[in-house]
């Protein structure tokens, strides 16, 4: 029991990278600037990590549901987009990106990474570059500038609150290993319906258009279009989800 109970908690947890600190920093005020000359290089050979909201976006660039676009577009538990054999995004194409207006924050403010410590201490680093890339890189601008031209914002976040969304299933997750046996199984119960889903390898709570249809049906409330609103009744729903019988 032991044993299953640390696979569901691996498998509820499964939506960010682990990222090694790198030695240079910048902060917003930094100066950067950064060219795409769209030379598609950087679509090769990365693993790009999503959440439910980015997700949400790209699903709706497809005109499917998240719980189609999970099943077809992604791996490592639905937190990954797939790569062809060559290794390059599923979605890139001869002509480029095809869902550039949704792609996620990581392709997003390429070639900087975003990084936030345990105190809440966000900076940046300069990803390598491909050797033979065409784009230009400047201190033209800064960091905040950069962030600004790419429309992070929202990306950013999405992020943020679902980070928080994690730590607030860390805290369930971490009551399964309680002593009462009781409150055990009551935290086991709620961690198998977070993991639970329509794909046997996506945990069911990723899956954002499956939980906010079942929760809005059971509030009695109309499905947003946008995905934002989506993500705001996801994230609440998800709250109620862990607080259920404690």
């Amino acid at each position: 029991m032991a044993a299953a109970r640390r696979e569901s908690v691996e498998r509820a947890m499964r939506i960010l990278p682990i990222v090694r600190p790198q030695e240079t920093r910048y902060t917003r005020d930094s100066a950067f600037s950064y060219t795409c000359h769209a030379c598609s290089r950087c679509c090769h050979d990365k693993i790009i990590h999503l959440n439910p909201y980015e997700v949400a976006r790209l699903a709706q660039n497809r005109g499917v549901g998240t719980s189609e676009f999970l099943t077809q577009y992604t791996d490592a538990a639905g937190t990954a987009l797939k790569r062809v054999e060559e290794g390059a995004c599923v979605f890139l194409t001869a002509e480029g990106c095809t869902v550039h207006a949704d792609r996620p924050l990581v392709c997003r403010i390429y070639p900087l990474g975003r990084h936030v410590t345990a105190q809440g201490e966000e900076w940046f680093s300069e990803l390598a570059p491909h050797p033979q890339t065409e784009g230009g890189y400047g201190t033209a601008g800064t960091v905040e500038q950069y962030l600004t031209t790419q429309g992070a914002a929202p990306y950013i976040q999405a992020v943020d609150r679902y980070l928080d969304v994690l730590g607030r299933m860390a805290a369930v997750l971490q009551t399964c290993m309680g002593e009462e046996l009781e409150t055990c199984r009551e935290a086991q119960r709620t961690v198998d319906d977070l993991v639970k889903g329509v794909n046997p390898d996506v945990p069911a709570w990723l899956d954002m258009d499956r939980v906010v249809r079942e929760y809005c049906h059971a509030k009695g409330l109309a499905v947003p279009d946008d995905p934002v609103q989506r993500m705001e009744l996801h994230i609440h729903a998800l709250d109620e989800w862990l607080n259920m019988d404690r």
